[in-house]
């Protein structure tokens, strides 16, 4: 065995000592940057994507005049991701939205018909709105994880809100559909920043996706989580909510609306995650459409009337928290 010197030991441990030292500043350094915007460019509607809006809802292409659009490249984790502001045009400062994308992969991304109808919906009820095309999509870096790392994405665009010069980050909500109810239930349980939260149809127990669409293995989880195959039962609840209902931030109140023929995701998942927020006295609100399918569009009129009207009750008047312990007559 060969022994060291007293020396030679000094030199090794401040060897170790500054090579921790710059991995710490590599760290920190890329931690600052996270949600810093490094390209953005002005985003105008072709007419192709106006008709279609039109024929979807024709009162929204006036008030999509004061809606001003960008594609932007911010910065999570090092990686360059891609994503969407929709904000009005006028001075002032407007509460904020956070709003997350359904799907996997292609499936779902974010385009300019969906930019111009969900985000420009949003930001015409005056409010900026931001929006991520998550890492591994539609030109980001990184690899997609189905909400593994992924969630970053999400909560860098709170960073990114203190670049635009008219969102007021005092008062920020976030919404999602489908896997992206996913990305808003991850979002709450790291965070308490947002003060309310609309979820549509969100993905509550991967388990319950399995048993009624078997495909999913397959061609969502095997594909996007990594080590899939030797974590299995770990990487499904850790993206099912239902198993960590408690550590959703009580301080965020909670609208989820489902269709009750949905069949992407049934609405059973909804219904276990609303009892098991009731049993943790979380402030939530449940709606459940009947006959509605996954994208709520028999009801879709009812969806934003009451998407707006909670964002409204909570981000622009600033209503307190509800009262949720056992009262009354």
């Amino acid at each position: 065995m060969k022994i060291l010197s007293w020396h030679q030991l000094q030199k090794n441990n401040i060897r170790k000592f500054t090579l921790l030292l710059i991995q710490l500043l590599i760290v920190t350094f890329a931690q600052a940057q996270n949600g810093k915007i490094i390209n953005k460019e002005k985003l105008i509607l072709s007419d192709a994507t106006l008709n279609k809006i039109k024929k979807a809802d024709s009162t929204l292409i006036t008030s999509l005049k004061n809606i001003e659009f960008y594609k932007i490249t911010y910065l999570s984790d090092s990686l360059e991701i891609k994503g969407f502001i929709a904000k009005p045009v006028q001075k002032g400062n407007f509460p904020c939205i956070i709003s997350n994308r359904g799907g996997t992969g292609n499936f779902g991304n974010w385009n300019e018909t969906g930019i111009g109808f969900f985000l420009g919906k949003l930001a015409s009820w005056g409010y900026v709105v931001v929006a991520s095309q998550y890492r591994g999509n539609g030109g980001s870096q990184g690899k997609e994880e189905a909400g593994g790392k992924d969630i970053n994405d999400v909560l860098n665009l709170l960073p990114t809100l203190n670049e635009i010069d008219n969102a007021d980050t005092s008062r920020i909500g976030i919404e999602g559909a489908s896997r992206g109810g996913m990305m808003t239930y991850l979002a709450l349980k790291k965070t308490c920043e947002f003060k309310a939260a609309v979820v549509l149809a969100g993905a509550a127990n991967s388990f319950k996706q399995l048993e009624s669409r078997p495909e999913m293995e397959e061609h969502v989880f095997a594909k996007y989580i990594p080590n899939y195959q030797q974590n299995k039962e770990e990487e499904l609840k850790a993206r099912s909510a239902v198993f960590w209902a408690d550590k959703i931030c009580k301080t965020t109140p909670l609208l989820l609306m489902h269709g009750s023929a949905d069949w992407r995701v049934k609405a059973s998942e909804s219904l276990e995650l609303v009892n098991k927020l009731y049993e943790y006295k979380h402030p939530v609100r449940f709606m459940l459409f009947e006959g509605a399918e996954h994208g709520l569009r028999e009801f879709r009129n009812q969806y934003f009337t009451q998407t707006k009207s909670f964002f409204d009750y909570y981000l622009k008047n600033n209503n307190d928290l509800p009262n949720m312990e056992l009262h009354g007559r």
